[in-house]
């Protein structure tokens, strides 16, 4: 028989890290839209109004999944990046991104919902934006063009990486030889694009 001496004492050491870091779990097992207080509560093991000692609610706890997930790509991008540059270079970068999203599908879902504080997420992304833009530059993109050139790559290679997740295209086709159509299709238009004067 268990005396009370014994009882688990994670209220008394629960941090907003680990309640981010419970949600980030939630996310990765059950899905973006499964993140509620409730299921959060269960996870780490409290009652729900305990939560709000380390968060102020399920806003602030799913822009904090949205932010860290971003930082984890755009550290990822980064190091990819390193020592890179040209068209070999953005394909590696692609292929990582790629590669990334397929094995994070649910973060990644988590990431580009809406994002609930909008700022702090553009502000998360200054590591992944700034490796693309820098292989972008490298491969003659001018760098007032790199911005938009990189929002629409990503347009594309998320497109992809969105009904690759969900299993949409399920296995009877050859995935890759679909995935560098997508990329040779945008490469193609980038490396086309006169530079602006």
């Amino acid at each position: 028989m268990a005396r009370d001496n014994e009882r688990p004492v994670r209220r008394r050491t629960l941090t907003r890290d680990k309640v981010i870091d419970a949600a980030l779990a939630v996310v990765d097992e059950h899905g973006w839209q499964q993140l509620t207080m409730s299921t959060l509560a269960n996870r780490v093991g409290v009652v729900g109004a305990s939560l709000y000692n380390h968060v102020r609610g399920l806003d602030d706890v799913r822009s904090e999944v949205q932010i860290r997930t971003m930082i984890a790509l755009g550290d990822r991008l980064r190091e990819e990046a390193m020592g890179r540059s040209g068209i070999d270079g953005l394909r590696h970068l692609i292929a990582t991104y790629r590669s990334w999203t397929v094995t994070n599908h649910r973060r990644y879902e988590a990431l580009t919902a809406a994002p609930i504080d909008r700022a702090a997420l553009i502000a998360s992304a200054l590591d992944a934006n700034s490796a693309l833009r820098a292989m972008l530059v490298s491969c003659g993109v001018p760098e007032e063009d790199s911005l938009d050139t990189a929002v629409a790559l990503f347009a594309a290679v998320h497109g992809f990486a969105m009904i690759e997740g969900t299993g949409f295209l399920g296995d009877e086709m050859d995935l890759d030889r679909i995935f560098d159509k997508v990329v040779d299709s945008a490469l193609a238009s980038i490396t086309a694009s006169p530079s602006r004067d």
